[in-house]
């Protein structure tokens, strides 16, 4: 079966339509993070670590796009996420959220939330926004 048409403008199509999928993601990851900062259950002593959870966005392999909600004056916080976000293995393109200080997972580990609840309100928000 043959189908005859004009197949022009499907490049673009697809190239916009990618564009508000990777800029819906963007969104999502700015109120994780937000999520993240306001809802953590530690005792905070020094505000690195609630300075230090980010985000990036893979595109087409490649971090496309990197954002860590410090407030200004972490720069060690900010620093650290940057880093791994930046050079940690991305298999898939998508959302990745970090929190860089090293002792973040420790913290975790012991049944604080640092991440944990902002990845699932991150996966809600996907499902909602995107997959509605």
């Amino acid at each position: 079966m043959k189908v005859r048409g004009d197949a022009s403008g499907l490049d673009e199509l697809q190239e916009q339509i990618e564009d508000a999928f990777f800029g819906k993601l963007i969104e999502i990851g700015r109120e994780a993070v937000r999520y993240a900062q306001k809802n953590g259950e530690y005792r905070n002593r020094t505000w690195n670590l609630r300075n230090a959870p980010g985000f990036c966005i893979v595109r087409g392999g490649k971090v496309v796009h990197v954002e860590v909600g410090d407030d200004g004056g972490h720069p060690e916080a900010k620093r650290n996420t940057e880093n791994l976000l930046i050079y940690s293995e991305h298999p898939v393109d998508g959302l990745y959220l970090a929190d860089g200080m090293p002792y973040a997972s420790f913290v975790e580990s012991k049944g604080y939330d640092v991440l944990r609840n902002s990845i699932l309100y991150a996966e809600r928000q996907v499902n909602k926004k995107i997959f509605k």
